[in-house]
This record gives structure tokens, C-alpha cells and sequence, in this order.
């Protein structure tokens, strides 16, 4: 049994979906538009860990471009105010009726999962990653990077991607004329 669902996840395990019922739910992606940045397997190794997490994961497509991704729960911690901001995925509750929530919302954010072994991930893929059909004003996403053991790591990347310096001679130079190194000092 892997180690994800040796702790307190064990009955989890046992309302997982078998991975050919997975597969039987995924439609097929076609276009000129595909993003190939993960196969069925990565899929199902980040819906196994985000449900072995409790983060109620809901598989959805995004036909241009072209990729599968998930909606989950965000991890808040306990205590916490940060559940009433919305820093993520709103989604909408059908009929116009507000959720009923017990502890504040439950903020949802985009999961995609991306292999490890993808050599496409550049800055022009990561903006296509964005485009999420449904949800047009995402902050943020969660990159969900599968190892070829099925092991999936969470990366939080925001909305805006700055390039790579590319040397020193690109940086601003310091200006010193207001007094020492980073500007002027208030302690006058």
C-alpha cells in the first residue's frame, strides 16, 4: 500500500474510483490546441492523492486549449480567517441559492497535473494553463507535478510570470545619491 494512505487515510482508500472506472470517465481531447503535459496514469495519481487528502477533487476538461484538470478544496489552517478570502476558483452553486457552510466557504482551486518527465513546460505553456474556460479570472493555479512512482507534488504559481533576469548588466543599477544602498534612510 503506498504511504499516502497509511496514516489517517485509510478509509479513504477504500472510496477511491478503480483507475479503469477513471478512465472510462475521461473524454477523448482533440484540436489542434491539446496540451500534452500528462498522461491518464498522472491524472489518476493526482486524483488519488488529493482525495487521500480530503480535498474532494471533481475531474474537469478544458477543451481550448485542451487539458484535463481538477477542482479541489483548499487547504486551510485550522483557526484560520483566511477561508472567507477568495483568492482562488469561485464556483457558482446551482438554482442562485447560497452554499450552506458550516465553518465559513470552502475556497476551490485548479489542479493540473503535469508529468515530470514533460519537456513542453515553458512560460508560453504555463500561460496557456491559465486559460481555464470556466473560470476566466483565476488568480492562481496548483501544478501538480507526478513522478513516474506516482508521487504528486503541489506548486502554487500565480497569475503572472516574470522572466528570467538575464545577467547582471539587465539589472537596474543602485542609485546612491540619496544615501546608502536600497535608498534613503527614515532613522534621520
Amino acid at each position: 500500500m503506498y504511504r499516502r494512505w497509511q496514516k489517517d487515510a485509510v478509509d479513504k482508500y477504500r472510496t477511491l474510483e478503480s483507475f479503469n472506472t477513471f478512465l472510462s470517465r475521461l473524454t477523448p481531447l482533440t484540436g489542434p490546441n491539446v496540451l500534452r503535459a500528462c498522461d491518464p496514469a498522472d491524472l489518476y495519481s493526482v486524483l488519488s492523492a488529493l482525495h487521500s487528502k480530503d480535498r474532494k477533487p471533481e475531474l474537469q476538461v478544458n477543451q481550448n486549449p485542451g487539458f484535463y484538470y481538477f477542482l479541489a478544496d483548499a487547504v486551510q489552517p485550522p483557526g484560520s480567517e483566511a477561508a472567507g478570502v477568495d483568492m482562488g476558483v469561485t464556483v457558482p452553486t446551482g438554482g442562485g441559492e447560497a452554499p450552506a457552510v458550516a465553518a465559513g466557504p470552502v475556497r476551490r482551486e485548479a489542479v493540473i497535473p503535469v508529468s515530470s518527465k514533460c519537456t513542453l513546460l515553458t512560460t508560453d505553456l504555463l500561460a496557456q494553463m491559465f486559460k481555464l474556460e470556466a473560470h476566466p479570472n483565476v488568480s492562481h493555479i496548483l501544478l501538480a507535478i507526478v513522478d513516474d512512482d506516482g508521487s504528486a507534488s503541489l506548486v502554487r504559481v500565480f497569475n503572472y510570470i516574470q522572466p528570467p533576469f538575464e545577467g547582471p548588466e539587465t539589472l537596474p543599477p543602485l542609485d546612491t545619491e540619496g544615501g546608502a544602498v536600497g535608498g534613503e534612510s527614515d532613522d534621520d
